[in-house]
Formats: C-alpha cells, structure tokens, sequence
C-alpha cells in the first residue's frame, strides 16, 4: 500500500475510490484501495513515553512512521521517578539529586528530538516527574494526546512476563490508545491480529469492533503484513452444563450457541466489505484467555489489537484475573483501543510528592 493511500485511512478520510485516484500519480500505479467501510480514528497527537536509558528506541522509529502518515504532532517524554523513601530518609539533598536527572533527562530527550526535527515533523520533549504511569496518564489528559507508544517493559520492571506494571496500568486506566511495543529493535510486522467479540449486541461492543477492525487492516496495510480478525466464543456456564445434562441436549446448546455467533460474525464482516470464508477470518471455540495466546504464537502475530472497557467477552479481558491471565501468556506488541465515553480514573491536576516535606530536613 502506498503511503498516500494509507495516510488518508489513518487520517479518516477515505472515502472513495475515485478521490483517492486524484492524490495518486503514475509512480503509484501498485495502490490498491481498501475495502473496509468504518474508518479508523484519526492519531493527530502521539505521546511516546520513552526510557532514555535504553541503548534502542523501537517505538521512536514507529511514531515516526505514524506522524508522517498522518500528519500528526510528536511529543516524547521520559519521567524521573521517585525516590524510594528510605533514599528521602537517607539523604539530605536527594532533592537536589532529582534536579540533576531530570536536566540530565532533557538533554537525552533533546537528542532523540533533534533529526526528528529534520524531517519537518513537529516534535516537543518533556521530563514528568513521579509515578510513571500516573504521569504519562495525566500527561495525556493535559495534552489531550489521542495515542500513547510505550515499551511494553521498562528496565527497571520486576515482571517476569512481557508487560511490566507501567504497561498494564496504562492499557487499564489510560483514556487513550496505547500501542506496547515489544521489539528490542524496529518492529516489522508481518502479522497483526485484531481481536473482536460479536457475541453482545451492545453498543459499546460494536464501537470496539469497528475500531479494532479498521486499525488493524490499516497497520497491516502499512506494513504488508497478514491481518487477521479474531473472535473466540463459548457457551456461558458451559462446564456446568456439560456436566449436568445430557449428551445430546449439550451438543444441541452448542451447536445452536455456534451457529448464533457464526451469523454475528458474519453480519460484522460484511459490514467491513470482508466474508468468513476468507483465509483470515478465525472463529476459535476455547476461553479467549487460552485461545488468543495459542493463536498468536502458533500463526506468529507480531501485534494483537484489541479493544478495552466492555461488558463481557474478548472486549473485557483488560478488567479482572482474565487480563492478567492473557497479558502473562503472549509475547508480541499490543495496541488497545478504549471507547470515547471511558472515564479515565486518575485526575489531571499534578503530581504530590507525599514525602515532600522530607527535603527539608
């Protein structure tokens, strides 16, 4: 896919093929248009909340990407933490200490910025200052920033697994979309997998698919990779009723409870100009929880897009032990996409030191 034909899908505003065709000229005779009718929300201000410490910035070189496709405005930020309280107890000018990791901080932050800046793309840099996902957060807030790139760990992470605490909190609490890169070097995807549930019928659902499904058809273009679309289903109380009835009235429930998610799924995929006959169209029987790792690392999905904040379902694996159990359990990038009426629960006012007045002692 051209760069043309993908900056106007991930700016929203494809809309046919004929004005399309006026933007394209003969060096761009490989275009072929995208298909998919619901439009991806557009990314005009990317937050990168970056390490300076690490030697690579893999989601520097993404944001990079994005911000050329759409046009949009970069700003990377690194946070000076706090100090643990037995440092504040310790020593006397651990204030002053602060002072000199942040200047140190802007002085990398800068560096990052600078060739950024060559390419006539609009760059600014920050230092934050406290609980690193908290600020990143509040920091969102404050710049009404509609994508967040982060690493999916940190180097300080205690997780054994791929998400460290920072990422987890801001696919739970963060107002906007955040995109956890796991590569150590620049990610070149070759499969995405966008993650839907048909299976509610609620609004909210429906808003989540729509979102998943055109950003991950968008990424994929831009990197030629295979797309995939995903739903995983069960029959509620399952276990239960295996158990408790007999044989054949249990595979008549199932077949029935199949049979209802298959016709879903196929109103929402030819909503999107797209058929379940397809290659990359998956209906996996199994609690998402098992089947989307199984999946990714048996079809070798560099990134799962998914969407957070619903009712039930593969749309709520990010609330409860069922995040957890999902987010323990794969290894590649994920992009997560809230509905616009989410609440962010954390405040934009400013960080407090709660052991502030220690610096004085």
């Amino acid at each position: 896919m051209t760069d043309i034909a993908f900056r106007y899908l991930i700016r929203g505003k494809m809309t046919s093929k004929q004005s399309i065709a006026r933007e394209v000229d003969h060096e761009h005779s490989d275009f072929h248009f995208y298909e998919g009718r619901h439009l991806m929300k557009t990314f005009n201000n990317i937050l990168v909340a970056t390490d300076t410490r690490l030697d690579a910035h893999p989601i520097l070189d993404e944001a990079v990407r994005l911000a050329q496709c759409n046009e949009a405005s970069l700003k990377i930020v690194d946070v000076v933490p706090e100090f643990p309280w037995t440092a504040r107890l310790m020593i006397k000018e651990h204030g002053g200490l602060r002072e000199l990791l942040g200047s140190d901080i802007q002085v990398r932050l800068d560096a990052l910025a600078s060739p950024i800046r060559e390419m006539g793309i609009d760059v600014e840099t920050k230092v934050l200052w406290g609980k690193t996902s908290v600020e990143i957060i509040r920091e969102v807030l404050r710049g009404q920033h509609d994508l967040v790139l982060r690493v999916a760990k940190g180097l300080d992470s205690r997780q054994k697994d791929l998400f460290g605490a920072t990422g987890r909190r801001l696919l739970r609490d963060c107002p906007c979309a955040v995109w956890l890169v796991a590569a150590a070097e620049t990610p070149a995807y070759k499969h995405v997998m966008g993650c839907v549930d048909v299976s509610t019928g609620h609004e909210l659902d429906a808003e989540l698919n729509d979102k998943v499904y055109d950003l991950a058809s968008a990424i994929g273009y831009q990197h030629q990779a295979r797309t995939s679309i995903v739903h995983a289903w069960g029959m509620e109380f399952e276990q239960f009723l295996e158990r408790r009835i007999a044989r054949q009235d249990f595979d008549e429930m199932l077949i029935q409870r199949r049979e209802h998610i298959e016709g879903l799924f196929d109103e929402f995929l030819e909503s999107h100009g797209r058929e379940r006959s397809g290659p990359d169209t998956h209906l996996l029987k199994d609690d998402p929880a098992y089947a989307i790792p199984s999946f990714a690392r048996e079809q070798g999905v560099d990134l799962i897009v998914m969407g957070t904040v619903a009712r039930s379902g593969l749309m709520g694996l990010m609330i409860g032990n069922t995040a957890e159990r999902i987010l323990g359990d794969i290894n590649c990038s994920v992009l997560a996409v809230k509905p616009d009426s989410f609440v962010c629960p954390i405040t934009e006012c400013e960080y407090v030191d709660p052991l502030a007045s220690f610096s004085t002692m």
